[in-house]
């Protein structure tokens, strides 16, 4: 049982009749006489594993986090009956085993990046799968918080810097990304988790690559061998690819992390060794490309328009 919703509580026979139900019902099962009851059911040879990373994962949380996570959807019931009208104390439980805890935090982190899901009858991904997903936000966002940075659509932004890279060098670029916030300011830097809202659509491949290609002034490739094998990864080396076609290589910087063979990445391409470099400094080297960047498309922009006049 993860939650149930008992019901608004007018009269003094309401109240006798809830603690009646508290004295006759098995707790483990939930409170009888409950309006809504919410349970899940983990099924699939995984079980006994999932079932013990999820109570040590459900522990994670600190009181005040857990008591949000726990209280989100009937606190959504509750304000509902309020809503409508309806008179008396709205009355709820919650289980708050760590397992509960976690599950009920799969849901809530499927509402953010994937609006609607979280009210399918089965999770998909599945739930171990999903867990990795959600646990990989929770080291990058250390706390419990809607999952986008930004209210803004994607399609009215202009990105000062875009990074491309593979999940398994997310925990290094987010780091980067950190760096770049302050001095770029609000919106300016294109990182998929400050959008998973807006990225939780079809066709993400044609958003992607007009993201890279039309609404970033530069696209930092983060370079490996992961990078060369991941299927979204090449999605977005092909917008890139074409900018340095189109010569605009200034819009492209390469920061590598090994010597791994890159299609179209040539001997004569310059890049950054990240092996040996702090995520501050590459943040630094960064924005000097980034400031040199623009100067250069500032001044091409003043020439075109000295040649038109």
């Amino acid at each position: 049982m993860l939650w149930q919703y008992y019901g608004m509580l007018n009269t003094d026979d309401d109240i006798e009749e809830l603690v009646t139900n508290i004295n006759d019902s098995d707790l483990q099962w939930g409170l009888r006489g409950s309006a809504l009851t919410f349970m899940g059911v983990i099924e699939g040879d995984a079980t006994p594993l999932f079932v013990r990373m999820a109570a040590r994962a459900g522990t994670m949380f600190d009181a005040d986090e857990a008591r949000y996570i726990e209280s989100r959807v009937v606190s959504e019931i509750q304000d509902n009956e309020k809503s409508q009208g309806r008179s008396g104390k709205p009355t709820a439980a919650v289980n708050s085993n760590p397992l509960s805890v976690w599950l009920n935090y799969l849901l809530y982190h499927l509402s953010q990046v994937n609006p609607g899901r979280d009210k399918a009858h089965r999770i998909e991904p599945d739930p171990f799968s999903l867990s990795l997903l959600a646990l990989e936000r929770l080291a990058n966002d250390q706390s419990v918080g809607k999952s986008d940075r930004s209210t803004y659509s994607l399609s009215d932004l202009n990105f000062k810097v875009a990074v491309s890279f593979p999940g398994e060098k997310r925990r290094y670029v987010s780091r980067v990304v950190d760096a770049l916030r302050d001095p770029l300011g609000n919106d300016s830097v294109f990182y998929d988790f400050d959008y998973q809202a807006q990225l939780a659509r079809p066709n993400l491949d044609t958003l992607l690559q007009r993201i890279y290609r039309d609404q970033s002034d530069l696209i930092v490739v983060f370079l490996c061998d992961e990078y060369a094998k991941k299927q979204w990864c090449g999605l977005e080396w092909r917008a890139i690819r074409d900018i340095i076609k189109s010569k605009e290589d200034e819009r492209v910087m390469f920061v590598r992390f090994d010597d791994a063979e890159v299609d179209g990445m040539l001997s004569i391409d310059g890049y950054v060794d990240a092996s040996n470099r702090t995520t501050k400094k590459i943040a630094e080297f960064i924005l000097t490309s980034w400031r040199a960047s623009k100067r250069r498309l500032t001044n091409k922009d003043l020439t075109s328009r000295g040649c038109d006049g």
